[in-house]
């Protein structure tokens, strides 16, 4: 019989994959909430961020009419977006269908 160390369980989570998903989830879901306070109230609850990869900013909405009206007022946008996120210096919006606001 081999004797195994006992490992600690809150070690084994900190070094993860599930904590670092839990981690970056958490982070999104801080910006799409300080986000949807700053941007104009017509469009608020419909969108929200799903990602940031390479400094865009991955917005999902549920059609082409809120994705055409938020592409519209990018140039209005982008600026108030990066005073909560400096880094960002493109977003894109995605249409699902799917989309339920919150």
């Amino acid at each position: 019989m081999k004797n195994h160390a006992i490992k600690n369980i809150t070690e084994i989570l900190e070094n993860s994959s599930l904590i670092k998903i839990v981690q970056r989830a958490n982070q999104l879901n801080e910006l799409n909430e300080k986000i949807q306070s700053l941007l104009p109230a017509q469009f608020r609850k419909l969108y929200r961020i799903v990602n940031l990869v390479e400094n865009q900013l991955i917005i999902e909405v549920p059609n082409a009419t809120i994705s055409q009206g938020l592409q519209m007022q990018h140039t209005q946008l982008l600026p108030i977006i990066q005073k909560v996120s400096p880094q960002i210096d493109e977003c894109v919006f995605k249409i699902n269908p799917d989309f339920k606001s919150s």
